[in-house]
């Protein structure tokens, strides 16, 4: 066989194979340079011939994989016909050996069990990867909450969080029998099957879900083509912005909800028989009320922009088969998820005013402005921030805020453009969409007075949130002109289209797959001898409350993992009553009243609070006087600082943490 003839039919599993053996020989750098704090390799710019043999085995296995897939293609045939069956058994695999993406292997960092060697980041679960120091939200604030409903009894009021009566079916939910729980399913695990599986259960099903989800909506986008809807789907569940936001405010969640409502009420009018479209019904307002209760409106508002003009383009297209029975049937469910979730919200109506009520986020009023357009186009270099977290992304920024979708702009605008002349005809779906991404950008760019963003309700967001998701528009407009039936606006082939899907498949799946370490079990929290002394405490005094003093917060969620009453954990809304004792008259009330990690120290000076500067403004230090410990109705102090000065007494001290009782 010719070489051009070579290149013309192996070519591009020729760059995919040189491309993943670059990628995946970059990963073990970076694992070798967070075990060592030393780069090697390709990352240090050293080529040697060592390194070009590794490459070289890599990009021969690689080579491999897909000179059998293209000779077994047709395999797929039956991955696709049996979805469903296969997520469900990923779901049980991982949920079964505790695999997960959390970073909790972080702990063995912040415990002084740093690791030099693969088989020690190994021994501690890490298998593949590496935990991120980045995702604080998750490991040291969101998992923490997790665990700590497991010795609540999964109440949906915790005294264990901020030490006092926590309503924890809001803002940073919790597993709890509670009805706002009946439509997040994802945490169902932690409540029937413990913590370690429960947070395997959680990690694994919002991916399978996510991916699955997005596949069925990509179909209708792409008129059923099936390898462009699972490009699409990896578009979605592997890209840059979910994978860096994954396990906090909800995000996979509007993605999956949104998703569904869309696919449902498509089917709501092609289905005959009307129990079938009963529970369609039922389905929809399920979903609205999963995607309501994500309680993050910085992503939830700009991205129902987008969700509403789906929707608008779904029931349009649509309308010619709507009955009557499918129009009652959706006021339905209109009916009852006003109904549902007003319940919700007046079960939490104390803690919504609370969190309203906040210097920080309540009282925030957005009117953008703050990105630029150089940021419309990171998207290129944040394939390969998994590498390299730090030195990729801009300096007044971090990974996590400037992760974006891979969305190729300003390119969907210029296809859907295309089309439009192409067929000589406005298209709804186009239109809409460009709309409100220019709506969007507009925000995000140039700025809105005050009234129009409170109007449009973006003032509740963020520039650099809706930068992070407008590219989904960008993404929604190219698969659906690569998609399109009508030949005259075609100017690629379909082998030419499936080549550009099979990369895209294989390059955003591999860097988003890097993002998150695989993870196995919760060793580095469950087997520390500082945890376990501070559990038996616990045990022999459940009702007392607990202090953390540390200069890292991450620290300060320790405790609630055994069921610590703990008084500065992450507060998600004030305890206004407790602070308030310590501060007379409520003078440093603009301090405190917010969402907040509460950096305590020990003082026998005068009691004072300090706001740290940082963006967001969520941390707190309060240095507490000796004598105002007992107005806190503190009994035991976690410390990773010596407090021998301050009258106490000394229970234990193990692996740099002391515990003193307070006397």
């Amino acid at each position: 066989m010719k070489v051009k003839n070579i290149l013309g039919r192996y070519g591009i599993y020729i760059f995919l194979s040189a491309f993943i053996a670059v990628y995946f020989d970059l990963i073990l750098e970076m694992r070798h340079q967070f075990l060592t704090n030393q780069r090697v390799g390709l990352l240090a710019g050293d080529v040697g011939g060592k390194l070009l043999v590794k490459l070289l085995l890599f990009f021969a296995a690689a080579l491999i994989v897909f000179l059998l897939f293209e000779k077994f293609k047709h395999i797929f045939i039956y991955i696709d016909r049996f979805r469903f069956v296969i997520g469900a058994l990923i779901i049980v695999g991982c949920t079964l050996f505790e695999l997960s993406g959390s970073s909790i292997g972080m702990y063995d960092v912040f415990f002084g069990k740093a690791h030099t060697t693969t088989s020690e980041l190994m021994s501690s679960g890490t298998l593949f990867g590496v935990p991120r120091r980045i995702r604080g939200d998750e490991f040291a604030v969101l998992t923490p909450m997790n665990f700590s409903q497991d010795y609540n009894d999964f109440k949906s009021v915790s005294d264990i969080i901020r030490g006092t009566a926590t309503d924890v079916t809001t803002l940073y939910a919790a597993p709890s029998f509670s009805l706002a729980t009946l439509f997040r399913p994802f945490l169902w695990g932690y409540m029937l099957l413990g913590n370690t599986m429960g947070l395997a259960f959680y990690w694994a099903s919002r991916t399978v879900v996510l991916f699955l989800v997005s596949y069925e909506f990509g179909k209708l986008l792409t008129n059923k083509k099936k390898v462009l809807a699972c490009a699409y789907g990896v578009l979605i569940t592997f890209s840059q912005t979910i994978q860096w936001w994954y396990s906090t405010n909800g995000l996979l969640e509007m993605f999956i909800f949104g998703q569904l409502a869309l696919v449902l009420i498509y089917y709501l009018v092609r289905v005959d028989k009307t129990w079938l479209k009963v529970v369609i019904a039922l389905g929809i307002a399920y979903s609205a009320m999963g995607y309501l209760l994500a309680y993050y409106p910085a992503q939830q508002i700009p991205l129902a922009y987008i969700f509403g003009v789906l929707a608008i383009y779904v029931i349009v297209d649509s309308r010619k088969l709507f009955k009557k029975l499918d129009v009652l049937l959706l006021i339905a469910s209109v009916v009852v998820f006003a109904i549902v979730g007003a319940l919700v919200v007046y079960h939490s109506l104390d803690t919504f005013k609370a969190a309203m009520g906040t210097v920080y986020p309540g009282a925030r009023v957005d009117t953008g402005g703050e990105s630029s357009i150089k940021d419309l186009f990171f998207y290129i270099a944040s394939i390969f921030t998994p590498i390299d977290d730090v030195n990729l992304v801009p300096v007044d920024s971090n990974v996590c805020d400037s992760a974006v979708f891979f969305s190729l702009f300003p390119l969907g605008i210029i296809c859907a453009i295309y089309s439009m002349i192409k067929k000589r005809k406005a298209d709804l779906l186009y239109i809409l969409l460009i709309v409100v991404e220019g709506i969007l950008l507009t925000f995000c760019l140039v700025g809105f007075p005050e009234i129009i963003a409170k109007i449009t309700l973006l003032s509740h967001s963020l520039s650099m949130r809706i930068m992070e998701i407008v590219g989904f528009i960008d993404i929604l407009l190219i698969i659906r002109f690569l998609g399109e039936d009508n030949k005259s606006s075609k100017v690629i082939s379909a082998s030419r289209i499936e080549k550009i899907a099979i990369v895209i498949i294989c390059v955003i799946a591999m860097s988003g797959l890097c993002v998150n370490p695989l993870q196995r079990d919760a060793k580095a929290v469950y087997d520390n001898k500082m945890v376990d002394s501070v559990g038996a405490l616990v045990h022999a005094n459940p009702n007392a409350i607990w202090m953390v003093v540390s200069d890292n917060y991450v620290i300060n969620n320790v405790p609630i993992m055994v069921g610590a009453r703990t008084i500065n954990s992450t507060n998600t809304y004030p305890n206004l009553e407790l602070w308030e004792k310590i501060d007379e008259g409520g003078a440093h009330n603009d301090i405190y009243n917010r969402y907040a990690h509460i950096l305590m120290n020990v003082t026998n000076d005068n009691t004072s609070f300090e706001l740290v500067e940082r963006d967001p403004p969520d941390m707190v230090i309060i240095n507490v006087n000796r004598s105002d410990l007992s107005k806190l109705g503190v009994n035991f102090i976690l410390s990773d600082k010596n407090l021998d000065a301050y009258n106490l007494l000394k229970i234990d001290t193990v692996e740099g943490y002391t515990i003193y009782k307070v006397t």
